[in-house]
């Protein structure tokens, strides 16, 4: 009976995922500078390098020859991550307004990991290319795909691991009311 209760949370959810799909595809640079900018200044300080920002371009470094546009925003990322968020918190929460919350703060809580998950994205990939670049010349944008995917994957999967875990303990340790 449960799960039934749960359905206008998912529903939600559900609106927010694709409203923010939508609003992606009509998305620019400058619409995404709340995932480009924090990503770009992490990637920076972990880089000793700056980049600059061209409005049609995204942010531009120089130094190591990268672009941090739309494409490596990591929207969808944030989105997914809310999703999963979303759905754990309502799938463990008893109360309604705990449920309520889990909305708001599932889409915060997934913003920062996005921008964690996107700096370290990013910097291994700049890290493995340097190291793979005479290996691998024409290869280059498949290792940069693969560094996605198993960045991407690897913190996805560790994260709902984790939440999953620390919500059963909790829900195991609550006291009765």
């Amino acid at each position: 009976m449960q799960a039934n209760n749960n359905i206008p949370y998912y529903l939600t959810a559900a609106g927010i995922f694709i409203l923010l799909k939508f609003a992606f595809t009509l998305a620019d640079n400058n619409d995404l500078t709340f995932l480009l900018k924090p990503t770009d200044r992490l990637v920076g300080l972990l880089t000793g390098s700056y980049s600059v920002y061209l409005a049609d371009n995204g942010f531009y470094n120089d130094k190591l020859n990268i672009l941090i546009d739309k494409s490596c925003s990591g929207f969808n990322f944030w989105i997914l991550c809310f999703v999963t968020f979303t759905y754990l918190g309502i799938k463990h929460l008893d109360k309604a307004i705990h449920k309520v919350l889990t909305i708001p703060i599932a889409l915060f809580c997934a913003y920062l990991l996005t921008i964690f998950v996107n700096t370290s994205r990013i910097f291994v990939s700049v890290v493995v290319q340097n190291q793979t670049k005479i290996l691998f010349t024409n290869q280059q944008h498949l290792i940069h795909e693969a560094v996605g995917i198993i960045t991407n994957l690897s913190f996805l999967v560790l994260t709902y691991y984790i939440i999953e875990k620390i919500l059963i303990h909790r829900q195991h340790n609550a006291k009765p009311a």
